[in-house]
């Protein structure tokens, strides 16, 4: 498989020019997708842990157990003459306010035994610290806190409301009643007494009223009946016919009068013997009495699961967006192009140890990396230095020369290879660049110009005492007659200026002898060696390692190279996976 990812060619402009900020903020599916790829481990991960918190929370927390208690209630009273007509729905509404109020709760705590000190404790984690708070700072304002006598039934009553909930089922006369605490049979016991507090205080109502009305119609009746019994019979009548006429005519109306006392003691005296009570109030009864439940209400397992799956899927992707927001690594071809611009941009998959090949003995002089060869390499820095300027116009320069039958040629041309980093594979690109230079004919030269390693055991070649930087030759196997390696070392103590001014010089002095010349520099963050010989340097090929170097690193060396003299940009050690042969895109 071929090592080379990503070749990008501006036909004009400068090679590492910005991109527009339109462009750079454009999201496209593909964007989308490198995202995906780069963030589902993170997002898994957080995925894990909160599935871990929620577990834990679902196992360690206090499981919540709801009984219900289902109370029919019958039709609403009907209402009096010129009265409107009940609504039921306000009716049930009313009566839901009934079960909830002060009333019933009352009575419910009064018969189950809860107005105690034990009910009523709480000891919970809050409180203790709200407690703990309040003597502190009474402690430390040198007040003592008051003291109020707790009203304990009242406290019992604000628990039981918190404790329970009733709804209307649907649109019908029915309600239910819920009941949630820690104890599956206290939840029961509790939602029976409620519904049974509330029966029991209807039939109160009931019974109250009902006294009410019998003392009311006892009273009428006796008014009733001092008035049904009160007419006297008429003894005598006067002697004057008119004035007994008169007589006649009241006692009839009397009578009269006395008949209809009569008919209305009746009635009312049959209506006190029926149960009138019961019509102006209605009953209720229990339809569904209240059984411990065997599964508990809260935490329900599904929703922790479900929220925790979304609540780690939220911070994976949060944490993946701020990582890619604060993190300005360079993992992927695509990243270089965005941050920078560059128009030349090659990617190298990573290469497993067992691809690599020994070409032949390293010599004691050489850097150990010169001796081994990855033929994927081959493929991308041959489509390099097909690039480069400098290599094909030497090239065609020396053929033409060769039918010309003359020698000739000027000076070498000379290629850096630099990274902003140490260890990012600078060494290892720039052998394998002089080996492909090197096999097409042109006399090439390998410049091993890290000079702040370990000097070689043996004696240094040429190490005149005029020079500030020896010089070390030998030959590394390719694939004709050998490359040439020239490594420059110091022989004692030296400045970085010194250094730098000596690999000019060397520089411009082998360019007489050697068609073409790859410089191995140091990084830029450990020596300015690059920038001092930029006046000498041709071409420069910049060697970047995924996921280690950043935005920033790139941008300060791009700052010293021209944009002429910019080559190529290599990012090494690509993913396998982000890896895709062949794909390219156009600015």
């Amino acid at each position: 498989m071929s090592a080379m990812d990503h070749i990008v060619v501006q036909p004009s402009g400068s090679p590492h020019q910005p991109i527009p900020p339109k462009d750079r903020d454009e999201l496209t599916a593909k964007d989308i997708l490198r995202f995906v790829r780069s963030s589902w481990r993170l997002c898994l991960l957080w995925m894990v842990l909160s599935l871990g918190v929620g577990g834990a929370y679902a196992v360690l927390s206090p499981g919540y157990y709801t009984a219900y208690a289902t109370i029919l209630l019958s039709s609403p009273p009907a209402s009096q003459p010129g009265e409107a007509e009940a609504d039921e729905r306000v009716y049930v509404e009313s009566q839901i306010q009934v079960i909830q109020s002060d009333e019933v709760v009352g009575r419910v705590v009064d018969d189950t035994g809860l107005a105690n000190e034990e009910f009523v404790m709480d000891d919970s984690l809050r409180a203790r610290i709200s407690s703990y708070v309040r003597s502190q700072l009474a402690s430390l304002f040198g007040t003592e806190l008051p003291t109020v006598e707790p009203n304990i039934r009242h406290q019992a009553m604000v628990l039981v409301r918190r404790a329970f909930s009733v709804s209307q089922l649907g649109f019908s006369s029915a309600v239910e009643i819920g009941v949630t605490s820690t104890d599956p049979q206290f939840s029961a016991m509790l939602a029976n007494a409620i519904a049974d507090g509330y029966i029991g205080n209807q039939r109160e109502r009931r019974r109250a009223a009902r006294a009410e009305e019998t003392s009311d119609l006892h009273k009428r009746l006796a008014e009733l009946r001092e008035k049904a019994f009160a007419t006297e019979s008429l003894k005598e009548l006067p002697s004057d016919p008119e004035s007994a006429e008169t007589a006649r005519i009241l006692f009839r109306e009397q009578q009269s009068a006395a008949e209809v006392y009569r008919s209305l003691y009746n009635a009312l005296l049959q209506r006190s013997q029926s149960d009138s009570a019961s019509s102006l109030i209605p009953s209720a009864r229990v339809i569904t009495a209240a059984e411990p439940p065997r599964q508990r209400s809260w935490p329900p397992t599904v929703l922790v699961v479900a929220l925790s799956v979304m609540a780690g899927g939220v911070a994976g992707v949060g944490h993946a967006l701020i990582r890619q927001a604060l993190n300005h690594r360079l993992i992927t071809v695509e990243d270089v192009h965005r941050s920078t611009g560059l128009d030349r941009i090659v990617g190298i998959p990573r290469i497993p140890r067992r691809r690599w090949n020994v070409v032949g003995p390293c010599e004691q002089s050489l850097q150990p990396v010169y001796s081994k060869d990855a033929p994927e390499l081959h493929s991308s820095l041959s489509k390099i230095a097909t690039r480069m300027r400098g290599v094909q116009g030497r090239q065609v320069s020396k053929i033409a020369t060769r039918m010309r039958g003359v020698q000739g040629g000027q000076g070498g041309f000379v290629i850096g290879v630099a990274s902003p980093l140490g260890k990012s594979g600078s060494s290892t690109v720039a052998v394998h660049l002089a080996r492909v230079i090197a096999a097409t004919g042109q006399k090439t030269l390998l410049v091993d110009a890290n000079w702040q390693k370990p000097s070689m055991d043996q004696p240094m070649l040429n190490a005149e005492p005029g020079r500030k930087l020896a010089r070390a030759f030998a030959t590394i196997p390719a694939d004709q007659e050998g490359l040439e390696v020239l490594a420059l070392r110091p022989t004692g103590s030296i400045s970085d200026l010194n250094a730098s001014l000596a690999i000019s010089a060397a520089l411009q002095h082998l360019q007489q002898e050697y068609s073409c010349i790859v410089v191995d520099f140091h990084s830029t963050d450990r020596t300015a060696d690059l920038e001092a010989a930029m006046g000498v340097i041709s071409e420069v090929l910049l060697v970047l390692k995924a996921r280690r170097t950043y935005a920033d690193h790139l941008e300060g060396i791009l700052r010293i190279i021209p944009a002429e003299k910019l080559s190529a940009v290599i990012l090494t050690r690509i993913n396998r996976a982000a890896f895709s042969p062949n794909r390219e895109y156009r600015p």
